[in-house]
């Protein structure tokens, strides 16, 4: 193999490298920042099953809040809690306007959405710790960084939409 066309793809490969830790970065700092702050009424809280069609049948449901600005979803926990609340308070992340925490209007506790947990802070992290160990085992994890390097630019893709 030509050693120029080798020395080409080994930049394509860490440039690939940087832009994935860079959106790692960036969804974690979105995720950390706290945003704005909007205290809505709520309008109405839909309760939706899901089904899985396999052969065990499975399903569970899920929950989601509609205020006045957005509509999220919540954990089936706090959907039972709200019943009798008429206020939520949310943030709103300031790059990819995604809800960040939710509470309810008396509470101190601060809740997440797991999807919102994995897809901003959990998946990045191990990204990066990934790629990190990808500069000092260059071979050992060359599959296991492509997957989360993949991984980490769709879970940025999903973000944006």
């Amino acid at each position: 193999m030509d050693s120029s066309k080798l020395k080409k793809e080994f930049t394509l490969t860490q440039w690939f490298q940087v832009l994935s830790i860079l959106a790692a970065l960036m969804i974690i700092i979105d995720f950390i920042i706290p945003g704005k702050v909007y205290t809505d009424p709520i309008l109405n809280i839909k309760k939706e099953r899901q089904q899985y069609y396999n052969a065990a049948g499975n399903s569970h449901s899920s929950y989601k809040v509609f205020t006045e600005r957005e509509d999220f979803n919540v954990s089936g926990s706090f959907a039972k809690q709200i019943k009798d609340v008429e206020k939520i308070t949310y943030s709103i992340s300031p790059l990819f306007n995604e809800v960040n925490y939710y509470s309810l209007i008396d509470s101190e506790k601060r809740n997440v959405y797991s999807l919102r947990l994995v897809s901003g802070l959990a998946l990045p992290l191990i990204t990066i710790l990934i790629l990190l160990l990808a500069i000092r085992y260059k071979k050992r994890v060359e599959i296991l960084s492509f997957v989360f390097q993949v991984l980490i630019i769709a879970d940025f893709i999903y973000l944006l939409l």
